[in-house]
């Protein structure tokens, strides 16, 4: 076996199993962490929204006040709390890095070698610089 054929072997190898293997983790996180971010969003919005109508209502039924001012409460306590578990946990902050990681990925993808072309300096560079994107992440 010759050393470019083991140069070539090498970028086949780290190309699919450590390349694409991560590149696929980070696109998988981004759309976790938005499409998480979303509904927490949305289900929040829907709880204020239902907390203002049971708040109106209690307005308009005098008898049963009481009752609609605590549902309105209870509401609004549970869409802040869910308001609060999206801020603690970072949905934006996750989605955004995972698809940072992503594009600096897929950028090095386009300009690293292939198989066919590939020489030591080459490699090296392009294995150095998609580690130091995986450790750093940009």
């Amino acid at each position: 076996m010759t050393d470019q054929q083991r140069q070539a072997q090498f970028v086949e190898a780290y190309l699919r199993h450590r390349f694409s293997d991560r590149l696929d983790h980070f696109e998988r996180g981004r759309r976790r962490y938005s499409g998480a971010r979303t509904w927490t969003v949305a289900i929040a919005a829907a709880l204020y929204i239902a907390a203002a109508a049971a708040a109106a209502v209690g307005m308009a039924d005098g008898p049963r006040r009481a009752l609609w001012g605590f549902t309105a409460t209870t509401l609004a306590a549970l869409a802040t709390a869910v308001a609060a578990f999206e801020a603690t946990f970072g949905f934006r902050r996750l989605a955004r890095e995972n698809a940072i990681t992503s594009v600096a990925l897929q950028r090095l993808a386009v300009d690293g070698p292939t198989p066919e072309d590939v020489d030591d300096e080459r490699l090296v560079a392009f294995v150095t610089e998609v580690e130091s994107v995986l450790r750093y992440g940009r």
